[in-house]
This record gives C-alpha cells, structure tokens and sequence, in this order.
C-alpha cells in the first residue's frame, strides 16, 4: 500500500456559484416583485388623478382631456383582466369589476361629489389591494 492511495481529495464547497446563484435569485424576486400588479398601479394613479380633479372641481374641458387619457391608458388594462382574470385570481377580478364596471360611470357622474359608481370603485379597489397584500411574499414569510 503506497501513501499516495491513502490521501483523499478534498473536495471545495464552490462558494463563488452559491454566491452567483443566491445574487440572481435575489435579482429576480427583485424585479419580479416591482413589476407584479401594475394594473393596480395604473389603475390607483388614474384615480388619484380623479380625486385631483374631482377636488378642484375643473371644467368640462379638463374632465374631457382627462377621460380621453383615462380611456388611452386604462382600455388596454381592461382588455388584459378580461382575459386573465377568475375565480382563482380574485384580485384580477376585483381590478376588474372597479375599472369596467365603475371607473367610466364614476368619471361622468361622480364630477363633483361621491356617488354610488365611486363607492363601489373604491371597494373594489381596496379588495384587490388587500388580496395582494395577504398574498406578498414579504406576508407570506413572516407567518
């Protein structure tokens, strides 16, 4: 028996590709996090949009400009939650239901004062949001 064949080759922990792999994990959750929900980004700056107007209580030019913008920005958004939301993403169906059901009824009758359409926007609003909140990864690892 020769000493050569007792060593054993030590074998590295390849700390340099964990180190890569954990970076572009972390990257990844990082954009993906930032780009998830912009429907309901887009959707609560039009309607911060909206309260602006509704507060300064414009004129019918300004309100007219507005809804033109509303509808360049929002139709799209509208069309894709058409398509993709269901029972099973009740967050895209609240989005939903606020911005095709309540959002151009709220910008023609809702010019001066709350009404109903505004209510109801507003309920859909804050349950989509809470959903997505329940559901963040940030909520979800600290239970």
């Amino acid at each position: 028996m020769s000493l050569g064949s007792d060593i054993r080759k030590v074998r590295r922990i390849p700390y340099f590709k964990i180190i890569f792999g954990l970076t572009i994990i972390a990257f990844y959750v990082t954009v993906a996090t930032l780009g998830r929900h912009m429907e309901l980004k887009k959707i609560q700056a039009t309607y911060q949009g909206f309260l602006a107007l509704q507060k300064q209580q414009v004129g019918d030019a300004e309100w007219d400009s507005f809804k033109e913008k509303v509808h360049t920005e929002i139709d799209p958004i509208i069309k894709k939650l058409e398509a993709t939301s269901s029972s099973s993403t009740p967050h895209l169906q609240h989005l939903l239901w606020a911005s095709r059901d309540h959002l151009y009824p709220m910008l023609d009758n809702a010019r001066i004062e709350k009404n109903r359409d505004q209510v109801q926007f507003e309920k859909h609003l804050k349950e989509a949001e809470r959903i997505i909140n329940a559901n963040s990864i940030w909520n979800i690892y600290r239970r």
